[in-house]
């Protein structure tokens, strides 16, 4: 963490990995430091999501996408299961392409 004067205006600073380090994010260009308070409000209310992921999320939550009727109340297991899904979604589609680059190298 770091302070960083902005105009007068302390903010303190906090490391924010854009593909979590917990799903195979690294550090360097996947680093960007921003406020804690911002950072904390992604976590909050993203979990481990990836930003494709959580621009999806609130597709789903606030807009309705793929459902024929909107969702009017979302309880917060509701959102925390929607969030596990989309991750496990994300990894299916992960080994689904690399089973299809190592077909592609065996022949």
């Amino acid at each position: 963490m770091s302070n960083n004067n902005n105009g007068g205006n302390h903010k303190k600073l906090t490391r924010h990995h854009i593909i979590p380090r917990s799903r195979g994010g690294s550090n360097g260009e996947n680093v960007v430091e921003i406020p804690i308070h911002q950072h904390e409000c992604w976590h909050a209310f993203f979990g481990n999501l990836n930003p494709t992921e959580a621009i999806e999320f609130i597709e789903i939550v606030f807009i309705g996408k793929g459902r024929k009727k909107k969702k009017k109340k979302w309880t917060q297991e509701d959102l925390y299961r929607l969030q596990i899904r989309m991750q496990e979604k994300t990894l299916r589609r992960k080994q689904r392409e690399e089973i299809k680059l190592i077909d592609s190298l065996a022949y």
